[in-house]
């Protein structure tokens, strides 16, 4: 028997732009249809308005991003500037200048709201700013900028951040010490800005030199992850100076932190001139964290980390130290300064194994620890670990590779001799609690696929027996390159002479 269907049913679109939503509102016959099913009835379509409707796919939407880790930055809008916790409250303090609300009420700092003041001066006289114009363009986007902060118990810093006078005051007085302290002390590129630069006031030169006293603190203190204000509002003060003629803002400000270890990846800078990349840039160490780590890499998409089969040996998926590895004729060497290892800068580490050859080469930038490397790690680990989902983990990954690495005094001591601790003015105990603690602070953060692989790569070098044969022999008659060079000179100047000597007596019995 033919069924036939006549439909009648007239539908409205509304379409909504935030999300591109397409609701469907019911005709005036919804809820019923002429259609006749096999016993004649109508067939009721209630149901087709709620399983079509936008809000509720919306919901559901939304309950998947909450549910789904890697879709973090899809979610609710975090603020991007916080206070983290630290083991170490030593790590927080401040030397020199307070930017953003969180230590506005330190004491002792040698740049207050007070001496901030000639900085915004200096940008109206000798820059053009606007200051009634670019205050304006402040308050009207307050709203926006008071949510890059999070929310403190800190009296002090949350009155700042409730009353909008003084969070207006608060921004206007920070970004024009952050803009003069860039165009004092960063990279200029263009003959524009190197000849601006180039002309020297009686006010430029107090600011100068008042300020190149405390150059190095000022530079860490804009490293800490609390001490903060949007970048946007830099790049907003920039172009609100008529004079001021910049190729870019991010060039200008990543110059300044050129002499700080660990040192700008390669290419980095290419990409802002070019402007190949699309990132926008929370504040200046989420942008001196960019130009750090190499591009494209330990990033964490929707590819989980790939664990290992339950029949494998759990210890094989933790780095094994480095004297471990040298039993396994593994070498370690630095990467060369002017090859492709060294586009991925100071913080990225290879492990190279070919099937033909018994030995491995594992490839490590110098680490230098220094006065201020484990602050200056602490607010990088601390950022990835509040934004790896968005910006990848890389100085995570290192610092737990190098923490595997070194194990005990031994393992630093090896890695010494190998240069590849550079720098370092503790002692090997000292080495072994520092990656100890980094890694402490760490904890929470997912691991990207090149933590897993690289592990993965080491795992199946130590399997196979050769290479532990070849390990033990280099451990046991090669224990350093010295005995390797004392061994080539006795083949160069006994061994090779002393068979030469014998070919050519043979020969002279045959003549």
């Amino acid at each position: 028997m033919n069924q036939k269907f006549t439909m009648s049913a007239t539908y409205e679109l509304s379409i909504r732009n935030d999300g591109h939503l397409i609701d469907i509102a019911p005709s005036p016959t919804t809820g019923t249809n002429n259609a006749l099913n096999q016993s004649g009835g109508e067939i009721r379509t209630e149901w087709l308005r709620e399983l079509t409707s936008a809000s509720r796919s919306a919901a559901v939407l939304n309950d998947l991003v909450g549910r789904t880790p890697v879709l973090w930055y899809l979610g609710e809008r975090a603020a991007t500037i916080l206070r983290p916790r630290s083991r170490r409250a030593d790590l927080k303090a401040l030397h020199a200048v307070a930017i953003g609300p969180y230590h506005r009420g330190d004491r002792g700092l040698a740049f207050d709201d007070e001496a901030k003041l000639p900085f915004l001066r200096y940008l109206q006289d000798r820059c053009g700013l606007d200051v009634e114009q670019y205050v304006a363009a402040l308050g009207a986007a307050r709203g926006r900028f008071r949510e890059e902060f999070a929310d403190d118990a800190d009296a002090v810093a949350a009155d700042w951040l409730r009353d909008e006078e003084k969070f207006v005051k608060m921004l206007l007085l920070d970004s024009s010490f952050l803009l003069v302290f860039s165009l004092m002390f960063g990279k200029t590129g263009g003959s524009e800005e190197r000849a601006a630069a180039s002309v020297v006031t009686r006010e430029r030169f107090i600011l100068y030199t008042a300020v190149a006293q405390y150059a190095d603190e000022v530079k860490l203190d804009l490293l800490v992850l609390e001490n903060q204000i949007p970048f946007a509002v830099v790049k907003l003060l920039a172009a609100s100076c008529r004079s001021l003629k910049l190729r870019s803002v991010e060039e200008l400000v990543v110059g300044c932190f050129d002499g700080i270890w660990p040192t700008r990846a390669r290419g980095k800078v290419e990409l802002l001139l070019r402007q190949t990349t699309d990132a926008r840039f929370y504040h200046i160490l989420h942008l001196f964290h960019w130009s750090r780590v190499p591009e494209n890499k330990y990033r964490l998409l929707s590819v989980p980390l790939k664990f290992p089969e339950a029949k494998e040996s759990e210890s094989e998926w933790i780095m094994p130290c480095a004297r471990e590895l040298h039993r396994a004729a593994v070498w370690f060497r630095k990467p060369c300064l002017d090859g492709a290892e060294r586009h991925g800068g100071d913080l990225n580490m290879e492990f190279r194994s070919a099937a033909a050859s018994p030995m491995a080469v594992m490839t490590i930038p110098s680490f230098h620890i220094l006065a201020y490397t484990a602050a200056l790690l602490h607010s990088m680990v601390a950022f990835e670990k509040h934004f790896h989902w968005a910006h990848g983990a890389c100085v995570t990954v290192h610092v737990r590779r190098m923490e595997g690495l070194i194990r005990c005094p031994q393992d630093a001591a090896l890695l010494r001799r190998r240069w590849i601790l550079g720098s370092v003015k503790c002692t090997d105990e000292e080495v072994v609690d520092f990656f100890r603690d980094m890694v402490a602070e760490a904890a929470g953060v997912r691991m990207p696929e090149e933590y897993g692989g690289m592990i993965s790569a080491v795992a199946r070098h130590r399997r196979r027996r050769a290479r532990r044969w070849c390990g033990d022999l280099i451990l046991h008659f090669l224990p350093s390159p010295w005995v390797s060079v004392s061994l080539a000179a006795v083949v160069a100047l006994i061994i090779v002479p002393a068979m030469l000597q014998t070919i050519y007596t043979v020969l002279g019995y045959k003549k």
